[in-house]
């Protein structure tokens, strides 16, 4: 027996006579026909047998770095992400869900070591969708020097301040 969902052929690896155990192909989202033809050339359909869900995308990261302790929670936007998803990670590491809707994921970030990173949002269906460097953990912040290093009591002295890691705005 041969089987179609959507008009797209599935890969069937057992068939009985009462049941066929078959891989979907790649599909459009939503509702599909199932359709199973025998050798002989019969065949039955069930119309809306199946449902393709949407794959997940993402839109925008807010914001879309932070410290490497973690901790700050990060808005991900975007479209298809199924209540609850089974993760969201950074670089590798997995961020804490603390609230969902199919379009918003609210997350607490992870720490993780400087640099750039991938967001990964995996559904329980295993559909992924990845932010490639979508999230920048930050490194501490190293002074070099500070010109003048002296000044008055009274304050009101500007001095410039040399050096790496700093967030702007400060």
């Amino acid at each position: 027996a041969t089987v179609t969902i959507g008009g797209v052929a599935a890969t069937v690896t057992s068939v009985t006579g009462t049941t066929i155990v078959a891989t979907t192909g790649a599909g459009s989202a939503g509702p599909a026909t199932v359709t199973v033809t025998n050798l002989d050339g019969n065949g039955g359909s069930l119309t809306n047998g199946y449902t393709y869900s949407p794959l997940p995308t993402i839109t925008s990261i807010t914001p879309n770095n932070g410290a490497l302790a973690g901790g700050n929670s990060v808005v991900i936007v975007g479209t298809g992400f199924v209540n609850p998803v089974t993760s969201v990670t950074f670089g590798g590491t997995a961020g804490t869900v603390t609230a969902q809707t199919t379009t918003q994921l609210t997350v607490t970030a992870p720490a993780h070591a400087a640099g750039a990173v991938n967001v990964v949002v995996t559904n329980p269906d295993t559909q992924s969708v990845t932010a490639t460097n979508g999230y920048t953990y930050n490194p501490f912040p190293t002074i070099t020097s500070i010109t003048p290093n002296n000044g008055t009591q009274g304050g009101g002295n500007s001095v410039v301040i040399v050096g790496t890691g700093f967030d702007n705005p400060v």
